[in-house]
């Protein structure tokens, strides 16, 4: 563990060295009295581009490292939340995932695969909710065809079954594959 927190440490570091090299150093007094210069938003991008393939290749703690080192440079950055919620929702840690889709979503409201992430989580305690964020994901994204399904199966179990099919047939046209999928347990 130690040796992947040393990694991302490492990583935020070369961020760091390359914004300040990117900045250039003036030698006036300007910098002393401002502050140092912002990171710049492509050094930002470079890390959030290493956590995803950090990810993809299955090395979820160095990703988490290299995530939580995004939002030390910028807060309020929309994929660095949303994979952290990702990897503490495969975790199985609902309330963490859940706090950090929220945070994706204060940056951007219709960010789809957010909203479809936090639907799935409230299934079991909030339907009618996770109903809600479904339907804005559809909007989001309106050819995914996992959304329209989801949607479909709650609420064909809320009892509102003709919109219900609407949406699992328009999740069939969109990927016929998906007509094994079987509809989640809500109890």
């Amino acid at each position: 563990m130690s040796s992947l927190r040393s990694t991302s440490l490492r990583l935020l570091a070369v961020v760091l060295s390359v914004a300040l090299v990117a900045s250039g150093c003036s030698g006036d007094d300007k910098e002393a009295k401002d502050g140092p210069a912002p990171v710049s938003a492509s050094a930002v991008e470079t890390l959030v581009s290493t956590g995803a393939n950090q990810l993809a290749a299955g090395e979820v703690e160095a990703a988490r490292g290299t995530f939580a080192s995004v939002l030390t440079l910028d807060p309020s950055n929309l994929l660095a939340h949303y994979n952290l919620g990702l990897i503490a929702q495969q975790d199985g840690d609902t309330a963490t995932a859940i706090k950090e889709y929220d945070a994706a979503l204060a940056t951007d409201p219709a960010y789809g695969p957010a909203l479809f992430n936090k639907a799935i989580l409230l299934e079991k305690t909030d339907l009618e909710e996770a109903v809600a964020l479904y339907q804005l994901a559809a909007e989001a994204q309106p050819e995914f065809a996992p959304t329209q399904m989801r949607l479909g199966f709650a609420l064909v179990h809320l009892g509102r079954v003709e919109e219900g099919e609407k949406h699992l047939a328009r999740g069939l046209k969109l990927d016929p594959s998906m007509k094994d999928v079987v509809a989640p347990d809500y109890d």
